[in-house]
């Protein structure tokens, strides 16, 4: 009985050392995946679509008649929206986005769980003292590069896509041979 108990212990230990993300982004992406094929079904209503207009100044950019189907997703401030359809219209991208409140309800439930697991209070005003493990965290999140990337296409061309890029990660300099010191 004592192995079987041992076990267990081990197996609630884990999931709560990060196991738990795994669960909730796989129930996350499982909720995405629904939506969309609410979407690709049409069973939503014209009036929870959100517009968003984002400038596109690019050369010989042609007016679309009407919207096309897309599939992407976006967070803003928080809550988390997912492309319906999209239309390019004098220099502008206009998005038709709905919310995922499904998404929204299952990343709250993770973050509350993250705090209570972690014992993290959020009416708790004190600063914490710096501990080994907030150092560790300090120097590991500094080094993180972020990337992102942005990708436009149109219908008339749909092998050709306008791709804007941007890294946090400073480029590398090479010396060839290092240099002795001036002495002064």
């Amino acid at each position: 009985m004592r192995p079987v108990f041992a076990i267990l212990l081990l197996l609630v230990h884990v999931f709560n050392m990060g196991a738990y993300r795994l669960v909730f982004d796989q129930m996350e992406k499982n909720a995405s995946v629904r939506l969309v094929q609410q979407l690709d079904n049409d069973m939503y209503s014209d009036s929870e679509l959100i517009e968003m207009k984002v400038p596109l100044p690019m050369p010989y950019q042609t007016n679309w008649a009407t919207f096309e189907r897309y599939n992407g997703e976006i967070e803003i401030s928080g809550v988390h929206y997912n492309y319906v359809k999209r239309k390019v219209y004098n220099d502008t991208l206009i998005l038709l986005c709905i919310p995922n409140h499904g998404k929204m309800k299952l990343n709250s439930a993770k973050e509350q769980f993250f705090s209570l697991v972690n014992d993290i209070s959020g009416d708790n005003k004190q600063v914490p003292s710096p501990s080994k493990s907030s150092t560790i965290k300090t120097i590991t999140s500094e080094y993180q590069d972020s990337y992102l990337e942005i990708a436009f296409s149109g219908p008339a061309y749909p092998g050709n896509e306008f791709r804007l890029t941007h890294s946090s990660v400073p480029p590398s300099f090479k010396i060839d041979k290092p240099e002795r010191p001036p002495q002064g």
